[in-house]
């Protein structure tokens, strides 16, 4: 736990205006059992001013002692020079009269001997800056959430008006539209009631009731008039919602002659289906009434794959007599206790209940009855042809997990052109196609059938450095004779991973190159490798220990060494990731942080953490930016490079064509595919111009 814990510290950065060299050795050993501490000393103002502008401190120490600057004096560049402002410590070696320091403006004042309120002094204020820092972000992050809802809110066309005991607290311009009021002025001097006609407002009353009694209330078609009187015909939906700590409504409606399939609550006029928040809404409420970590069914997604090849050819109204009969079928063949719903215009979700088997059977058998159905009045023999993705629903499961697997699940098997139709469920057991790919992959480790390559990372100024960075490639079983073929790796890997395999993947290629090195004919030492990490290799507790020993017992200096650590792998092996910084780095090892194509919130902190030597940027991603997006982020990038002692490398080159992306910013390392592509030894020439 204790390692655990020294691996997360925070960074503290404190500037010291004194002499007293004892106290400040004995000060820096407390503040370093809590923080890394990143010291800068000073003894005159003009030299604590410059250390503050150069690079702004957490906080400053001041000693009291002659020839040192006041608080005074200090005051005015720790207020007003520095946003935000510095906090001040001062250390006197009077304990009376501490509370004058306070007055002059600083935070904390306290004794010389009193070397734990000093410390204690620090994480005080440590603490509330990071709290300042939490609450910043979350304001920032609320108003950009914020002034985004606000522009949909003012875009959108559909009127949306918010409402409380029948009077307008808001709308949107399209409400004030489509209803004829002048202005926002006007609509105060009108009620709810000044748009309903007469017919509608016992039906309209009921379902306002409803919305205040329940989450979810799906939406009906009301008779709505103008200021005018003119008749409007409009599908509501109402939401209960919490106005200025009091109850009240909200209130969407979109005109009855809009088309698509439902999207809400409302019930779809095609398929006479309710929308995917019913569904949502159901599933929530059983959740709660059940016991932990229990399996409540199985969603289902089925997707019509040819409802939009319908529509482009035979236009809209075809393509809904196909979803209609789709629906039909489903409703006819599952049990009646299958809550199902549309969603989005080509699909449905379904809840179904039962035990895996009997789900998968059903599924299968629906497709396959929905392959002969023939809808009428289409104008043409069609058949719906259909895919869907079983997922198991658990107390735990979230309607955006549900959502998210099923449609990746869809997609991927209609992408894949595999002759199954149905994505099966994955729970804690293996689904059976995972089975297959897990024994491929043992398959695959014990025959040994991988092949190691390297790829050379040129430079476009010769420097003479041999850098060379590890692909992996599997081979097919060629038992049968013939040349063996290359096979796919990327999906192999990913199930490799989900199941505590890819760490044996990483040795085998990690003891293969070291191999490689001492076979190496040239000058071994000079050689500079880059080796890539899983997720599953970052968990492995035991991999530090176990690569710290490979390189004692082959000789091979860490130095020799760069660990490529990838921005996703990190998000899941961050604790690891740093157990093997703190064992490796100090002998020398680097560390490189890959596929950088971005400078939000979570790469930075990760650039912060890790403190990278070198960073590998992601051209695809780059290549995709617009002009000004790209000097921007390559003017950051390259700040902080030059900040922080970090090599640059543009990873992903492929093709010479992208050097016009790379030399107006003068990165002087690149690699990829279409610069020179993975070889089977160290063979590249690295004292020959690259081009």
């Amino acid at each position: 736990m204790a390692e655990t814990e020294e691996t997360v510290k925070e960074s503290c950065s404190i500037l010291m205006i004194s002499k007293d060299m004892e106290w400040m050795l004995a000060f820096g050993k407390g503040v370093q059992r809590f923080y890394l501490l990143n010291e800068r000393r000073a003894e005159t103002l003009e030299a604590a001013e410059s250390r503050m502008l150069e690079s702004r401190p957490d906080l400053v120490i001041l000693a009291v002692q002659d020839g040192l600057p006041s608080m005074d004096k200090l005051r005015p560049i720790v207020r007003e020079k520095m946003h935000p402002p510095v906090p001040v410590i001062v250390i006197d070696s009077r304990p009376e009269g501490l509370d004058q320091w306070i007055k002059q403006g600083a935070e904390y004042a306290c004794a010389r001997r009193d070397l734990l309120s000093a410390v204690k002094h620090v994480q005080q204020i440590m603490r509330a800056t990071r709290f300042d820092g939490i609450l910043h972000e979350v304001e920032k992050n609320a108003k950009a959430v914020a002034d985004r809802y606000e522009r949909i809110y003012h875009d959108l066309p559909d009127p949306v008006a918010y409402v409380q005991d029948g009077l307008f607290i808001d709308a949107n311009p399209a409400f004030l539209r489509t209803f004829g009021v002048k202005n926002r002025a006007a609509l105060d001097e009108l009620t709810l009631m000044s748009f309903v006609p007469h017919k509608s407002e016992k039906g309209l009353k009921l379902l306002l009731k409803k919305a205040t009694e329940k989450e979810v209330v799906p939406s009906e078609r009301f008779e709505l008039q103008t200021i005018e009187g003119g008749k409007v015909d409009m599908n509501v939906s109402v939401s209960g919602i919490t106005i200025d700590g009091e109850p009240g409504l909200q209130m969407y409606l979109r005109s009855a002659d809009a088309g698509g399939g439902s999207v809400g609550t409302g019930i779809d006029p095609t398929t006479s289906l309710a929308g995917p928040r019913v569904l949502a809404a159901s599933i929530k409420q059983t959740q709660e009434r059940s016991e932990a970590k229990t399996v409540l069914g199985y969603w289902v997604y089925a997707w019509v794959e040819n409802y939009r090849e319908l529509w482009q050819r035979d236009g809209y109204k075809a393509a809904e007599i196909l979803i209609a009969s789709v629906a039909e079928n489903t409703k006819r063949l599952l049990p009646p206790s299958t809550e199902i719903v549309r969603f989005t215009d080509d699909g449905l979700a379904l809840w179904l209940t039962g035990n895996k088997e009997e789900t998968i059977k059903r599924v299968n058998g629906l497709i396959t009855h929905l392959d002969e159905v023939v809808p009428e009045n289409i104008g043409r023999l069609v058949h719906p042809k259909v895919f869907a993705g079983i997922n198991e629903i658990t107390t735990e499961s979230t309607w955006e997990d549900l959502v998210s697997k099923g449609f990746r699940a869809v997609r991927g098997l209609a992408a894949s052109q595999s002759s199954d139709r149905v994505a099966e469920p994955m729970s804690g057991n293996l689904s059976r196609k995972d089975e297959r790919r897990v024994n491929a992959i043992q398959s695959i480790l014990d025959e040994q059938r991988i092949r190691i390559l390297y790829q050379p990372i040129s430079a476009l100024e010769v420097d003479g450095v041999p850098r060379y960075a590890d692909r992996m490639q599997v081979l097919q079983d060629d038992s049968e004779g013939g040349n063996a073929e290359i096979m796919e790796i990327d999906k192999l890997l990913q199930v490799a991973e989900r199941f505590g395999l890819a760490r044996q993947f990483d040795r085998i290629k990690i003891n293969t190159m070291l191999q490689d090195i001492l076979s190496y004919n040239g000058d071994q030492r000079a050689l500079q490798c880059f080796i890539s990490l899983s997720t599953d290799t970052l968990l492995d507790e035991t991999f530090p220990d176990w690569i710290n020993s490979q390189l004692r017992a082959t000789g091979i200096a860490p130095a020799q060494i760069v660990f490529e650590l990838r921005l996703d792998n990190l998000a899941s092996g961050f604790t690891g990731a740093m157990h093997l910084i703190d064992k490796m780095r100090p002998q020398g090892s680097r560390f490189a942080l890959t596929d950088i194509g971005r400078l939000d919130t979570n790469v930075r902190e990760m650039l912060e953490r890790v403190k990278p030597e070198v960073i590998k940027l992601d051209m695809r991603e780059i290549d995709t930016f617009e002009d000004k997006e790209e000097e921007d982020f390559m003017r950051e990038i390259k700040a902080y490079a030059e900040a922080n002692h970090a090599m640059l490398i543009a990873d992903h080159m492929e093709s010479p064509a992208q050097l016009s992306r790379v030399w107006p910013h003068d990165i002087q390392y690149i690699q990829g595919d279409g610069i020179v592509p993975p070889m089977e030894k160290f063979a590249f020439d690295f004292n020959e111009p690259l081009f």
